[in-house]
């Protein structure tokens, strides 16, 4: 009877969560570091709001420098 009290009601939330780590987590993005993937779904579950305005503007910067990269079909 105690295992009951301690059990979680809903598996929602970590369904949730894996289910937004299969959509970061794809074949073309498979070499991402936990740290990046730990961002990315940070920033998907929680939304933007939760960046600053430097943390954005760093992202902004740092996108507008790398190289565009086309995928060979």
């Amino acid at each position: 009877a105690e295992i009951f009290l301690i059990a979680p009601i809903s598996t929602a939330t970590v369904e949730r969560d894996f289910s937004t780590m299969n959509r970061i987590l794809t074949k073309l993005r498979n070499r991402l570091t936990t740290e990046h993937v730990d961002q990315l779904m940070r920033i998907s579950i929680e939304g933007l709001e939760t960046l600053n305005e430097e943390m954005k503007e760093e992202i902004i910067n740092y996108w507008k420098k790398v190289k565009p990269r086309r995928l060979q079909v």
